[in-house]
């Protein structure tokens, strides 16, 4: 099928079919990566979300142990302030059964007047004995905040003198006033219960220094410093990795972070998997490819439905439509077209002696040559049979167009090469009708003007074209091809 006679119409445009498959495989792509991303910010969600829960849970254990272990420090300063002092003997026995089920406590500390005087237990811990609290700097602050505000202060991790890394508290104590005191009297200071707490195991046992859950985990904030403190449990560059993080508020005003990163970081997290992503991108190409063949294929059907299967030319359905676009735009424009009808004389005896095969082939040499004498705004086509036409979609005088006419006598009058190597000679006769600008003439009505005078032609001896008076008076003048045309 020739495409360059294809309509031009932006429907059958060649490129559409890409453009269309372009287009479609692109939004396809677009509404993959849309739900791609939609799905992956809601995985991510889910991950935060599930990190956030890791973190409470963390937060909930640590709270308790610290509550159960720092009853014990409260109840040796009850103690203490309730009698005056407490003598060692007493003191090994009470802090002695204390301690019996507190495996995270390392020693506990009396200070009166900020100055260690006993420990328990005594043993792998006499270094603390004699440590003045207020000469110690690491120390200090925290025995300084605890006395101001009255409350335990925890601080910590810190190194402890007796060795290893644990986690201070620091209870005041304070003596009640005595009974008949006249006058405002102030309870009077008495001094320091001190509790060492042993950071790595109770660590462990609210599950810091452990991967759960598909998380990491790490704490900042040594010696309570919350976010100014280093990090002391976990990788220090987790919380260069964007985490979920929770405050764990501690006794006396300090603060640890916790922070939580997924096992492999956030790029893999509540990712779509790598198969479905590509499957995704793959049906969204497939999309498009089927999408351009499906244009590509009705552009076909639409071309089997308006042009000839043979030769390739408009058929008489686009030929009507074609000449009444070229009516109207003479009309329109107020200028001329024309229409030539022309008729194979011959070809019944060449189908007759050579077979349709051959009567096909010169069919389709035929609509060649035909699509080769219109010009790019004028139309070529079969109507059926040995029955063409040509649209000229404008002409500057009737003369013009019996010009063409002459020309197509002559072109058709050349041999005709077949596929088996012979030559065949025919003829056509032609009928022409000019139409002016002057009235949109209907289409039935020029088309059997013309058809009269292509009638014309053959009762005059063939190989003739006719020229149709104008519509108004309908009357014919004949030339041959060799004479000029009457007028």
């Amino acid at each position: 099928m020739p495409t360059a006679r294809l309509p031009a119409h932006w429907l059958q445009s060649r490129f559409l079919p890409l453009l269309v498959g372009l287009v479609s495989g692109a939004l396809a792509m677009l509404l993959a990566w849309l739900v791609i991303g939609i799905s992956h910010t809601k995985a991510r969600t889910e991950v935060v979300a599930r990190a956030q829960s890791h973190l409470l849970e963390i937060r909930d254990r640590l709270d308790r142990q610290l509550q159960s272990t720092l009853s014990v420090p409260e109840t040796v300063a009850a103690f203490v302030a309730a009698q005056g002092h407490m003598s060692p003997e007493i003191f090994a026995t009470v802090v002695g059964r204390l301690l019996e089920s507190q495996r995270n406590i390392r020693n506990l500390a009396l200070a009166p007047d900020n100055v260690i005087s006993d420990v328990y237990p005594r043993l792998g811990n006499e270094k603390a004995l004699g440590l003045r609290y207020l000469d110690n700097p690491q120390q200090r602050s925290a025995v300084e905040r605890a006395i101001q505000t009255r409350r335990t202060v925890v601080a910590g991790p810190i190194p402890l003198v007796q060795g290893g890394l644990g986690i201070v508290s620091r209870t005041p104590v304070f003596l009640p006033v005595a009974p008949g005191t006249t006058g405002v009297a102030e309870p009077r200071y008495w001094g320091i219960v001190s509790l060492a707490v042993n950071a790595d195991t109770l660590f462990t046992d609210v599950g810091l220094h452990a991967d759960q859950m598909g998380f990491q985990v790490a704490a900042r904030g040594l010696d309570a410093m919350g976010a100014q403190g280093a990090v002391f449990v976990g990788r220090a560059g987790l919380f260069d990795e964007k985490p979920v993080t929770l405050d764990v508020p501690l006794p006396g005003g300090g603060s640890w972070i916790l922070g939580a990163v997924p096992v492999g970081g956030w790029g893999a997290a509540g990712g779509a998997p790598t198969l479905i992503v590509a499957l995704s991108y793959v049906f969204a190409l497939l999309l498009g490819l089927l999408t351009a063949w499906l244009v590509r294929a009705h552009q076909q059907v639409l071309a089997l439905a308006s042009h000839d299967r043979l030769t390739g030319l408009p058929n008489r359905r686009l030929f009507e439509d074609r000449l009444s676009q070229a009516v109207l735009a003479a009309y329109r424009d107020r200028r001329a077209g024309a229409l030539l009808l022309i008729d194979l004389d011959g070809f019944k005896s060449i189908n007759d002696t050579k077979g349709h095969g051959c009567g096909d082939q010169v069919l389709v040499r035929v609509g060649q040559r035909l699509a080769g004498l219109a010009r790019a705004n004028d139309t070529a086509a079969r109507l059926g049979g040995d029955e063409f036409a040509l649209v000229l979609n404008a002409v500057s005088s009737p003369e013009a167009a019996m010009e063409v006419a002459q020309r197509v006598i002559a072109d058709m009058g050349a041999p005709i090469g077949l596929d088996n190597g012979e030559h065949v000679a025919i003829g056509v006769s032609v009928g022409v009708a000019v139409f002016q600008g002057d009235a949109a003439e209907p289409l039935p009505a020029l088309i059997d003007r013309t058809d009269q005078a292509l009638y014309a032609s053959k009762r005059g001896g063939k190989g003739m074209a006719t020229l149709a008076a104008s519509a108004e008076l309908h009357t014919y003048s004949t030339q041959t091809l060799n004479g000029p045309a009457q007028r």
